[in-house]
């Protein structure tokens, strides 16, 4: 059990599935917590002479049912996996493979497709309060500043998978001072001006708390895997639980999304939930509307190219945080080939807000032509090879 305790050590606030030939087994504590979530017996093994261990365990090729269980019931996972194969050692090496939370975790298995999944770290000082909201799915990180008694409500709003906050994280770890060297570290991001947030020391602390979970749980941190924004509470208008729950915003929502693409989905929700102030703000979403309403051959055609995007959002993410497979890759593949029909779709729109969201279209056909050079069009077994087609690779090629 040297190897076990030893990870355990790692991570003692997270549930520690360790692999076992055939199956991950949990142990201890972590065994008679994670037995009822996830639906399977709790048993015993003998411990030495002090008695037995209790102890449950699941199937090693259905691990992320399990694992989806016990997020959803808001626990951190550990994976301990042998790292090399076994040979007749007494011990075959065993390390941390993957370290899961609710609020940083990047599949679809775990995730909800029109649903945010944020991980916020909060926290008030001198009637201000600073909040920083990071959706590691998406690639988005985003840091407000506002009034001690707006920040219940926001929470709401944004409804995060996992919140940190004091004093369960110590407070010392919320110091602006701190959260900037970790946005000049980590992101490269040396003045706070640079992201609109010279006047948000508190959301700048909550930011460096954020960063420093996502090290400390193995999710991957960088310029290219964290687009960092600052929002003004007062751009829109807050709603407390009460009034979205007497609006019905969750049955309008259901109501009128015929979005195509779950990232469209994701967006209505959020507007819908935190509305404009900004007369001028209004006047030009009303001004698109407008025009895609009475434009019924126009909203069609954009539609229709629309349904070839599969969710860029989440498809990139996974992919700079390494967790793509095949299937994602051609996906995301598939998406960046599509996005030239959009182009070509909203063309013709007039108004400013379409074209402005037009422009920002990027298809990446260099990405696209790599991804169509390297990965084969029918995704075979994991198990079976042939994922990189015969010719991109000569390492590989050699190899086969």
């Amino acid at each position: 059990m040297r190897q076990y305790r030893e990870a355990k050590r790692q991570h003692p606030d997270g549930i520690l599935l360790f692999r076992l030939g055939d199956f991950y087994e949990i142990f201890f504590e972590d065994a008679v917590m994670a037995a009822p979530i996830m639906g399977v017996t709790l048993t015993s093994r003998p411990l030495g002479k002090s008695g037995r261990a209790p102890m449950c365990g699941v199937p090693h090729h259905a691990w992320q049912s399990y694992v989806g269980k016990l997020l959803r019931a808001g626990q951190k996972v550990v994976i301990c996996d042998q790292v090399e194969a076994p040979s007749g050692k007494a011990v075959v090496k065993r390390d941390i493979t993957r370290v899961l939370t609710p609020g940083t975790v990047v599949e679809d298995a775990y995730l909800e497709p029109a649903k945010a999944n944020y991980l916020i770290a909060a926290w008030t000082r001198g009637g201000e309060a600073g909040l920083a909201a990071c959706d590691v799915s998406t690639g988005e990180l985003l840091l407000c500043q506002m009034p001690g008694e707006r920040l219940a409500a926001e929470l709401q709003r944004l409804a995060p998978s996992e919140l940190l906050t004091p004093p369960d994280v110590e407070e010392y770890r919320f110091d602006p001072e701190r959260g900037r060297q970790r946005l000049k570290d980590l992101l490269g991001i040396a003045y706070p001006a640079s992201i609109g947030a010279a006047d948000a020391p508190l959301a700048i602390g909550a930011a460096g708390v954020v960063l420093e979970y996502l090290k400390t749980n193995q999710a991957r941190v960088g310029p290219e895997s964290l687009t960092v924004r600052t929002y003004s509470p007062d751009a829109t208008m807050p709603l407390d639980i009460a009034t979205i729950r007497n609006l019905e915003i969750g049955a309008l929502v259901t109501l009128i999304d015929h979005t195509a693409t779950a990232v469209g989905a994701r967006r209505l929700r959020e507007w819908l939930g935190a509305p404009l102030r900004d007369a001028e703000s209004i006047e030009l979403r009303l001004a698109a509307v407008a025009e895609l309403t009475s434009n019924p051959t126009l909203r069609e055609a954009i539609h229709g190219a629309m349904n070839g995007v599969g969710d860029l959002e989440r498809l990139s993410a996974r992919a700079t945080h390494g967790r793509a497979g095949l299937r994602e890759l051609i996906a995301l593949r598939r998406s960046l080939e599509a996005l030239p029909g959009v182009q070509r779709a909203v063309a013709v729109c007039e108004s400013l807000v379409v074209r402005e969201h037009a422009a920002e279209i990027t298809p990446a056909p260099g990405l696209a032509e790599v991804l169509r050079a390297a990965v084969v069009e029918e995704p075979p077994s994991s198990r079976d090879g042939g994922a990189i087609k015969p010719g991109f690779d000569a390492e590989l090629d050699a190899i086969r």
